[in-house]
């Protein structure tokens, strides 16, 4: 493990984002419904006081109360569950629901005809989403029925010839490809930054890089040597490629970012760095600075762990310039990850890497962070990626 920094690392002359204006950020983080709403879990604690009550009154006339007691428990069961849901940000409506359970092997992939995972009309402003499989040669041992989710912004034409630079977007661990669109919902957040000008179009590819073998839920974006999948040469050999042959992107690291969130946060910081010739921003939100207890499966000696621990190479591995770095984290937290990732955003400046440093005001580690802190994490992007 990387060891703690043992003075406070100082980020003040860190640059910041500028911050989105109040009305937009109102529309970027609306689009919720009951399954992300405090008053569904207070109804739901209604509920359950009263049948309770209606338990022991029934009880006390001899009467069967053992059915109440059982709706309670399930009533209550299903008030917790909203709870942690609503604090996670997890599932912020339905729909979201559906595509999570889609990413993870249930059901079909719903079509996000209005690129968002929200229910509302089309229109010309909205882009589009799809969720489509990227084949893998089978000595990578990448799973076979993985969904990689892709948004194109409006106005995007397949026959045209304008090129458009591309974001990509990991999940954490556990999680799977369809998080960034339900719940970091980024499909509704790049419609609404375009229509008010805060981005560039751009396509989001969101990945799956689960895996097979020793970890198959936390692959940390390694190439395995424990008998696992190879994911980092999936993402850089396969995927990379297949999205510019498939979509009219901007074919080279002038128009390419690489981000995540959590454990994807790390992904993006050690798969960003090592293939900085790939991508020419890297965004990683509440991320780690090493590949944990993840990578301890994943990699079979501590040597190939180290190698990469980002805070350990990050004073010396070999970086091209311009490069970007966007780096957010709860700012109601005084964890050793973000010590960590400060300690990471300072060496890298001093390097001479455009780093932006965010503290999300209010938040934690969860996904209610990474949807609030996603929006500058585009904007950034947006400014430092090359158009056609």
């Amino acid at each position: 493990m990387s060891t703690l920094p043992t003075t406070p690392i100082d980020v003040s002359s860190l640059p910041r984002p500028d911050v989105i204006p109040r009305a937009v950020m109102r529309q970027l983080l609306g689009g919720g419904d009951w399954l992300s709403s405090w008053w569904s879990v207070v109804g739901a604690g209604v509920l359950v006081v009263a049948l309770v009550v209606l338990a022991v009154v029934r009880r006390r006339r001899r009467r069967r109360g053992w059915p109440w007691v059982a709706v309670s428990a399930f009533v209550t069961v299903l008030g917790l569950g909203l709870t942690a849901n609503v604090i996670a940000g997890y599932v912020p409506n339905v729909l979201a629901l559906r595509v999570s359970l889609a990413s993870w092997g249930f059901g079909e992939a719903p079509g996000l005809k209005h690129g968002t995972a929200q229910e509302r009309g089309g229109g010309s402003g909205q882009g589009a989403s799809t969720a489509t499989h990227v084949p893998a040669p089978a000595d990578l041992r990448m799973p076979t029925d993985s969904l990689t989710w892709v948004y194109t912004p409006p106005g995007y034409d397949p026959a045209g010839t304008r090129r458009y630079p591309v974001v990509y977007l990991v999940h954490g661990s556990p999680g799977a490809s369809g998080d960034w669109f339900a719940a970091g919902n980024v499909a509704q957040a790049m419609d609404v930054l375009i229509r008010a000008g805060r981005v560039q179009p751009m396509i989001v590819v969101a990945p799956d890089v689960n895996g097979t073998g020793p970890s198959p839920r936390d692959t940390e974006c390694l190439d395995s040597t424990t008998g696992g999948s190879q994911v980092d040469t999936y993402l850089t050999d396969v995927l990379v490629p297949w999205v510019d042959a498939h979509y009219r992107t901007v074919a080279d690291r002038s128009g390419r970012a690489f981000g995540g969130f959590s454990s994807g946060g790390y992904c993006a910081l050690d798969h960003g760095l090592r293939h900085a010739d790939q991508f020419a921003a890297i965004l990683a939100m509440g991320p780690y600075a090493d590949p944990g207890e993840g990578g301890h499966a994943m990699l079979a000696t501590q040597a190939e762990w180290d190698a990469h621990d980002v805070m350990k190479y990050a004073p010396t591995i070999a970086l091209p310039s311009p490069l970007t770095l966007f780096l957010s984290v709860p700012a109601d937290e005084n964890s050793m990850s973000v010590r960590h990732a400060a300690q990471v955003a300072t060496t890298l400046a001093g390097r001479g890497v455009d780093v932006v440093w965010r503290e999300e005001p209010g938040q934690t580690h969860t996904w209610t962070m990474a949807r609030a802190t996603l929006p500058y994490a585009l904007v950034t992007a947006s400014e430092h990626l090359a158009a056609s």
